[in-house]
């Protein structure tokens, strides 16, 4: 599958930029130097092996925002697919795809490098770069998107605590595809089976305090809402909530900062409004992240148009409880009538990115199969819409008449060392009960697998 990068995730790059393991930012660089060549390679090679992510050019690393010096006069030309491809293709031992798009911020264009996922075996530098005697880019040398002493991530040669990450990115992308492997030898109704097996075998006490959870933090997002003066988008738009829990807790052993930072460092970022984003970086301070009493907490909303269009509220606690909630897409766009569709497939996309991004949590505070997250599923103002794949006509979908109830839960648990490339049956899981509401339907586990592998892959 070619590598893609789509519009929307270019904008959201360039306009509310956030860096991470997922993501770099540099300043302006002309690729046609020996020493913008290496950091382009270097880069490349780095988000590779940390299974793929983004490189944006032309903002500043700390302040975020755009800079003038050094911009070239055509930055597509500049910064050309084949260009990239080429520069990356010749100091790269393991050939790899990259893809290139411009997202558009102050009427100008920044490129964004984007780098595919499925990396299985560490990609090393084939040749050696100098210049004026400086090593830039050493032979041999396996790059890696890690954090430095101080919690910031960076690209730079692996080092021995970098390797039990890369092997195990390695491993999960060779063997850890749990989805296909039960559909193969036990068929499809088999891995239906094995879903209701994981709900079968969650925890009622855990359950019943993950969803006390996501109420609490409900009646704070109705009166942050109301604080902004929005409190209309809960009443008359649909939406859906999730809270994730670990259980045990988190260790409550680093400052709020360093909290912040880690979960906006470990996030994927695998779509272009990733759940759980990290808003530090955004130009409307009103958006930005404040600690309330002790949680971190953020709401951004911008109903208006274009990239910024979403209506979100985050809350990050230390103790290892995260919440979300978000209006439905279908309702903040003008391809369809509001409160009248819901697009299976795009409600199913953010699903498996919560458990993705979920998990991607975990491994950055080290849990592991001692460790359980529970993820606890809401959506409101379900009627009278019908289900309608208006985001994509490719997933067809019959007419199932209008929802039968207004509101629907989920519920899964699974294990902190779960592959991202096994979530497929626990989003069927967390999902069943809400499209039952059409009629009894049941969203395919075919199609979720391989929504499941476009959406690790970045390819939306």
């Amino acid at each position: 599958m070619a590598v893609q990068i789509s519009q929307e995730t270019a904008d959201r790059l360039v306009n509310a930029p956030s860096e991470g393991l997922n993501v770099e930012i540099k300043r302006w660089i002309d690729p046609a130097h020996d020493a913008a060549v290496a950091k382009i390679a270097i880069a490349c090679m780095a988000l590779r092996n940390r299974n793929g992510g983004y490189m944006v050019i032309g903002l500043d690393d700390e302040t975020l925002e755009p800079v003038q010096e050094g911009r070239p006069d055509d930055v597509r030309a500049s910064f050309h697919l084949d260009i990239v491809q080429q520069i990356v293709s010749k100091y790269a031992s393991v050939p790899f795809e990259v893809a290139v798009g411009f997202g558009a911020r102050d009427n100008q264009e920044f490129p964004v490098i984007a780098v595919g996922s499925g990396v299985r075996s560490p990609v090393a530098a084939s040749k050696e770069l100098t210049l004026a005697g400086k090593t830039l880019i050493r032979k041999d040398a396996v790059y890696f998107r890690t954090l430095n002493a101080s919690g910031i991530p960076s690209s730079s040669a692996a080092r021995h605590s970098d390797w039990a990450d890369i092997v195990d990115i390695c491993f999960e992308n060779r063997e850890a595809d749990i989805g296909r492997f039960l559909r193969r030898h036990l068929g499809v109704e088999g891995a239906g089976a094995f879903s209701e097996l994981l709900q079968g075998k969650s925890n009622p006490a855990l359950r019943e305090r993950t969803f006390e959870a996501a109420d609490k933090n409900l009646q704070r997002m109705s009166e942050a809402l109301a604080a902004r003066g929005r409190g209309e988008l809960q009443a008359e738009r649909g939406s859906w909530n999730v809270l994730l829990k670990f259980d045990p807790p988190l260790p409550q052993d680093s400052s709020a900062k360093d909290f912040l930072r880690i979960i906006g460092s470990a996030n994927p970022q695998y779509t272009g409004w990733p759940a759980w984003l990290d808003s530090s970086g955004f130009r409307n301070k009103s958006d930005c992240p404040v600690l309330i009493d002790k949680v971190w907490e953020a709401t951004v909303i911008d109903t208006g148009s274009g990239w910024g269009r979403h209506a979100d509220f985050y809350r990050y606690d230390r103790n290892g409880e995260f919440f979300l909630w978000r209006v439905l897409e279908d309702d903040l766009t003008d391809k369809v009538e509001l409160g009248k569709y819901l697009d299976p497939g795009l409600m199913m996309y953010r699903v498996l990115e919560v458990l993705a991004v979920g998990l991607a949590f975990s491994k950055a505070f080290d849990r592991g199969e001692e460790t359980t997250l529970a993820f606890a599923f809401r959506w409101s103002n379900l009627q009278p819409r019908q289900l309608d794949s208006w985001a994509d006509r490719s997933r067809y979908v019959s007419s199932r008449g209008i929802a039968m109830g207004n509101s629907a839960d989920g519920y899964v648990e699974m294990s902190a060392d779960t592959p991202p490339e096994a979530i497929a049956s626990y989003a069927y899981a967390a999902t069943r009960d809400l499209f039952e509401l059409w009629d009894g339907w049941q969203y395919p586990m075919k199609a979720i697998e391989q929504q499941l592998e476009r959406l690790l892959k970045r390819n939306l």
